[in-house]
């Protein structure tokens, strides 16, 4: 197996997990109010914008911004479809039971949250210049400046 993939699938199974283990707490608990569902909820989503922006902050130090994006893209798109399609099983429930409506929307929901984890922390590793570009410029500069300059004649 390439070694590209595995922080990609473990980031992937770390979405899914967050999203079981919230199910799990509401199907053990018998937690059926909507305010504390709704909680529950927050809390899941929250973590996994935690989780997505140490990923973004980790993968940017290391990678360009292209390979940043579509690992963690790839990541969250199959930690969403697991979360959409295995996640209800969990919870005591199917995956279409409220119609394809809302499974549409949930999903764009969890894509919004991902994006604005990715986002933060890839901006945040920007900001403080820790990024591969900016560190790639670094040295550039850092070489630039140790090579003697030729002085023009004229």
């Amino acid at each position: 197996m390439n070694k590209r993939w595995l922080p990609v699938g473990l980031l992937a199974l770390g979405i899914f997990a967050v999203n079981a283990i919230a199910r799990l707490v509401t199907r053990l608990g018998e937690i059926v109010k909507p305010t504390e569902l709704d909680t529950i909820g927050f809390i899941a989503s929250a973590s996994v914008g935690v989780i997505l922006i140490g990923a973004a902050a980790w993968w940017a130090v290391r990678h360009p911004f292209s390979r940043v994006f579509f690992d963690i893209g790839a990541a969250v798109l199959v930690g969403a479809l697991l979360s959409l399609l295995v996640g209800p099983f969990i919870g005591g429930s199917t995956p279409f039971v409220e119609g394809p409506g809302l499974f549409v929307g949930q999903f764009l929901l969890f894509l919004g949250i991902a994006a604005v984890g990715f986002f933060l922390g890839f901006l945040g590793m920007v900001a403080l210049g820790k990024d591969w570009k900016s560190r790639g410029l670094r040295r550039y500069e850092q070489n630039y400046r140790k090579r003697p300059h030729r002085t023009v004649r004229g």
